[in-house]
């Protein structure tokens, strides 16, 4: 559990560190699909590179995925207190869940790019960012927690957890 509070609180307190290198995962992958790089020092990406309709997109503090990931660590330490699950079945479920936040974040990214792209940096954004990039997260969120439960109270895990929990008796009379 104090791993998670760990890492939970150097994503808060590195959270710029995390951005720019969530730049560069996110850079790495469209350079696949159009030109684009990612800032070295700064949280953006810069889409359409050589072409009159370049431009940048910032991870803000808001958009990051650390902003996911941070209560995702809570979750996990909160699923670890009560009913006493075994640690390597909830550490499995939030690498799971941790991994498609990102790539879900990425893809979020990529929507607001093409968004931009097809309607402009005044429209584009805000229906790439407030419309379609919203629901982007929220499937992925959904997904992620969805997996997440699936793991944890998959029938291995229970036999993980039955095996760690102590049993109980009856008394008989």
């Amino acid at each position: 559990m104090s791993v998670l509070a760990v890492i939970a609180l150097t994503l808060v307190i590195f959270q710029f560190t995390f951005r720019v290198a969530e730049a560069g995962l996110a850079a790495a992958f469209f350079r696949f699909f159009t030109p684009v790089l990612a800032a070295s020092r700064a949280p953006i990406i810069w889409f359409g590179l050589g072409t009159v309709h370049a431009f940048g997109l910032e991870i803000t503090p808001d958009c990051s995925s650390s902003l996911l990931l941070v209560p995702l660590c809570g979750l996990g330490i909160l699923l670890m207190i009560p009913r006493r699950l075994n640690v390597g079945l909830v550490v499995r479920a939030l690498i799971v869940a941790a991994t498609v936040l990102v790539v879900v974040n990425t893809l979020r990214i990529g929507v607001i790019a093409l968004c931009c792209r097809f309607w402009g940096l005044g429209v584009g954004y805000q229906v790439g960012h407030l419309v379609l990039g919203s629901l982007v997260s929220i499937v992925g969120i959904g997904l992620s927690l969805v997996l997440l439960t699936a793991i944890v109270a998959s029938r291995r895990g229970l036999e993980f957890s039955a095996a760690l929990l102590p049993r109980h008796r009856r008394r008989r009379s």
